[in-house]
C-alpha cells in the first residue's frame, strides 16, 4: 500500500467537511478543506492533492465546473458526493472521469470501502512519483473501462 498523501475535501457543510477532515487525519493522510468551487481551485493549484472527495453542489458551482477548473492546473483523482445522483449526474461523472459517485447520505465504512477501492488505484501512486502527466492518462485509460463505481446507497 502507498503512504498517506493529500486530500482536498471540498465541500460547503462546516460540520461534514471537518468530520471527513478528522478521519482521513487518523489514517495519516494530510487534507485541506474549501467550501466552494472559487476557493477549491486556489487551495488544489498551491496544495496539489492527489485525490479530491468533491461535493456536486457547491454555493458559486458545481462539481463538474470546479474539476474542470483544477484539472487546467493540475491532475487529480475525484469522488464526487452527492445529495442527488440523478442520471444526468452520473452521465456527467464518466465524461469526467470520476472515480466514483458517493450519494449522501454515507458512512465512514462506505466512504473508505470506496476510498480504498477505487480512488487510491488511480492517483496515489502517480502523484507520489510526481507524475502528473501518468496520472491524466491513467484516468483517460480507466474512463475507457468505467472508472465510475456503482452508487452507494
Amino acid at each position: 500500500m502507498s503512504p498517506p498523501g493529500k486530500i482536498l475535501i471540498v465541500e460547503d457543510d462546516d460540520i461534514l467537511a471537518s468530520n471527513l477532515q478528522e478521519h482521513f487525519h487518523r489514517h495519516g493522510w494530510e487534507t485541506r478543506i474549501a467550501g466552494t468551487g472559487k476557493a477549491a481551485v486556489a487551495v488544489a493549484i498551491e496544495f496539489r492533492p492527489g485525490i479530491i472527495l468533491l461535493d456536486y453542489s457547491l454555493p458559486d458551482m458545481n462539481g463538474f465546473e470546479v474539476l474542470d477548473a483544477i484539472r487546467k492546473h493540475h491532475c487529480c483523482t475525484c469522488i464526487l458526493m452527492t445529495g442527488h445522483p440523478e442520471d444526468a449526474v452520473l452521465d456527467d461523472a464518466r465524461r469526467y472521469c470520476i472515480a466514483h459517485l458517493l450519494a449522501k447520505p454515507f458512512s465512514l465504512k462506505q466512504l473508505d470501502s470506496v476510498f480504498w477501492s477505487r480512488a487510491a488505484q488511480y492517483c496515489v501512486k502517480c502523484f507520489s512519483e510526481g507524475n502528473t502527466a501518468g496520472s491524466r492518462e491513467m484516468m483517460n485509460e480507466a474512463g475507457t473501462d468505467g472508472p465510475l463505481g456503482q452508487r452507494e446507497s
